[in-house]
């Protein structure tokens, strides 16, 4: 089964990539080869995937060209998809039907079947496909005219997309084309500017969309009041839209060019650039744009004093208006938008019952291990009673015949097992002390934030029976963050459970011959590049000095390989840290050094980071004290590394610091097996 999701998965990458793309991409491929290739596909293995592929390859062909062929073509798609019973078939053919219909105006349906794939792609775990119908979303309500609630969606969808941005870089790049397209409708062209400007000098941004985003950019500019350069972009953008064979580009952009002659008062030019933006939106079936056409039209002719001709326009905007924002059109996206609404608050409810269930399931998980622990402990001591028992006999025994100093004897050593014994469980009294300590914490955010949100959810509800859309979203979105604390602080608990396990574990690493220069090097990448995976801003210089005529020595390779990547990430981490209020002058290093000193293998691990106070140096390799904020540590890590060097090697730790310019780790490790 998961072999096959998978199939499917890249199969819908390859799909919308192929489909999507490479039908607009027309300086690097051609269109009627493609549709070509999909055929010859069809026609060797007729099956209903290749079916769909190839309706899907049709429907985007004519995307930009006959909105009526492209919704035919998604049609058949979605016919075929359903029978394939497969769900990101469905939502493929439903993407192409999208499209169409939020340029044609029908903004309920195109919503409706819009939040329809996005589900499918969630359901599927298809992170491509749910990003993509997220921006869809986005696109629909910028038509409506509620670019903010566009440009949450918009910021969404890239926040998906990049997590693979080099499969989707495509759509990566539309994406933040689209948020700077949101901020110019929030009238914020300086915002618009910056993302906008990004992406032009951007020399991968992808070609088929750079008419639309001359154009975006001459609306900025426009807004700024810097006519002459709007006037640049949308002419270069003209001129790139009919490069890249794409009427609807050059439609969009005569509209606007239209309205920088208006803002100029140059009623002639703006007149022929209108009624060319008309003429063509309605070649094309684009109502929204023949709405704004005919208004500025029978404006531009009202001030001509042109009053048939005005009278003409201003009945046509009535009527474009009349379709896209009438009120049977208003009634049934309320309604499409209710019914998600009551959708995404019966998956809240479920998630909350399901969150609810894992919450018993762990409270009762918690009691049995806390039994269980009991009940060991029980029977070790009841064990260890018998024992003794045994032991007071034997001693009675041997007491009767044996002389004074051998009874004297026998009591040193009972009285010897007796301490030994003491000490073990006052020993075990501080590491559960420890773990009690060091989980309430993580405990205390998870009950808190639970409890937070069970007040947000009836705010939600209030909201919700309000009818306050925009505080119910806000609230959603507060109690999903509250959701993710809480996850995180679930796993903290359980990441300090194993690492008590692990501080208390008996060592059984064999020891072998090592190169510890050789075992210093990997650990030192390891540790880097393991930084570097969570922080992509973060660089650091490594700087070594190994001893080339160091000696190998018998250690355990995978307890001395513990204690060089606790040393090095506590090292990056000061680095890191130092980097963050440093000035530019700042460069982080880390320095590690290897030589052979009076018959001890010495490695020296320095950094230049934020340092160790003086107060706490005796503190560090105390187990559970760290010096990094809450969640980011567990204060396991150097006592795990100086038991593993000194109890399991017989060597020792030196630690010399001045806070605010470095710390440095001495190693020592005996030469010969201890």
């Amino acid at each position: 089964m998961k072999k096959q999701r998978y199939f499917y998965l890249l199969l819908f990458i390859f799909l919308f990539s192929a489909g999507r793309i490479k039908a607009q991409q027309v300086t690097n491929y051609n269109i009627n080869d493609s549709l070509k290739k999909y055929r010859q596909a069809y026609a060797a293995a007729k099956n209903d995937q290749n079916l769909v592929n190839l309706y899907d390859m049709e429907s985007s062909y004519y995307r930009r060209i006959n909105t009526d062929s492209c919704l035919f073509y998604a049609h058949l798609a979605l016919d075929v998809a359903k029978k394939t019973r497969n769900k990101l078939m469905v939502a493929l053919a439903l993407s192409d039907m999208e499209w169409v219909l939020r340029e044609t105006g029908d903004f309920a349906e195109a919503l409706n079947i819009q939040f329809q794939a996005l589900e499918l792609t969630r359901q599927q775990k298809a992170l491509f496909g749910e990003g993509y119908e997220l921006n869809s979303i986005g696109n629909t309500y910028l038509d409506m005219g509620d670019p903010r609630t566009a440009l949450r969606y918009y910021q969404t969808s890239h926040a998906i997309l990049l997590r693979s941005s080099g499969v989707y870089f495509y759509w990566t790049m539309n994406e933040l084309s689209n948020i700077g397209n949101a901020y110019e409708k929030l009238n914020m062209p300086d915002s618009a500017l910056n993302y906008e400007l990004r992406m032009y000098h951007n020399k991968h941004f992808p070609f088929d969309i750079i008419p639309e985003l001359l154009g975006r950019l001459g609306n900025a500019y426009t807004m700024l009041g810097k006519y002459e350069v709007a006037l640049g972009y949308y002419r270069k953008g003209l001129v790139d839209a009919v490069t890249a064979k794409a009427p609807a580009d050059g439609m969009l952009i005569d509209l606007q060019v239209a309205n920088l002659f208006n803002k100029v008062n140059k009623a002639d030019s703006s007149i022929y650039y209108a009624r060319k933006a008309f003429i063509t939106a309605k070649e094309l079936s684009f109502p929204g744009t023949e709405l704004d056409a005919t208004r500025l039209l029978a404006h531009l002719y009202a001030s001509k004093s042109n009053i048939d001709s005005a009278y003409h326009y201003q009945q046509l905007a009535i009527n474009y208006n009349d379709t896209l924002f009438g009120a049977v059109k208003f009634n049934k996206i309320q309604h499409v938008l209710s019914d998600e609404q009551q959708r995404q608050q019966k998956l809240l409810q479920e998630q909350q019952d399901q969150k609810e269930r894992y919450q018993l399931i762990a409270a009762v998980a918690l009691v049995l291990f806390i039994l269980t622990v009991a009940l060991l402990i029980w029977r070790n001591n009841l064990s260890q009673r018998k024992k003794n028992r045994k032991l007071d006999e034997q001693k009675d025994l041997l007491t009767q015949q044996r002389d004074e100093l051998q009874a004297t004897l026998a009591e040193l050593k009972t009285t010897q097992t007796q301490l030994i014994q003491s000490e073990k469980m006052a020993s075990l009294g501080e590491l559960t002390a420890g773990i009690a300590h060091e989980i309430q914490n993580p405990l205390n955010f998870v009950n808190n934030f639970s409890e937070v949100n069970r007040e947000m959810i009836d705010e939600l509800k209030v909201e919700l029976k309000g009818g306050n859309v925009d505080e119910a979203l806000a609230i959603a979105e507060d109690i999903g963050q509250n959701e993710e604390k809480i996850n995180h602080h679930g796993k903290r608990a359980d990441f300090i459970v194993k690492g008590m396990l692990q501080h208390s574990r008996t060592n059984t690493g064999e020891k072998q011959l090592t190169d510890m220069n050789v075992l210093c090097d990997e650990f030192l990448k390891l540790s880097y590049h393991g930084l570097r995976a969570k922080d992509k801003l973060f660089n650091a210089e490594m700087v070594t000095h190994f001893d080339p005529k160091l000696p190998k020595i018998n250690v355990s390779q995978q307890d001395m390989g513990r204690v060089m990547l606790n040393l090095f990430n506590n090292a990056f981490y000061a680095v890191n840290q130092k980097l963050k209020t440093a000035g530019h002058g700042y460069k982080p290093e880390v320095t590690v050094t290897t030589l052979l000193e009076n018959e001890r293998v010495v490695i020296k691990i320095k950094d230049n980071g934020i340092g160790i106070p003086d107060v706490i140096k005796d503190k560090i390799m105390q187990p559970f004290f760290t010096t990094k904020p809450t969640g980011e540590g567990t204060g396991l890590g150097l006592s795990l590394t100086y038991d593993m060097v000194v109890k399991g090697h017989g060597g020792n730790i030196q630690v010399n610091s001045v806070e605010g310019e470095g710390s440095e780790f001495v190693v020592h490790l005996p030469r010969k097996a201890e």
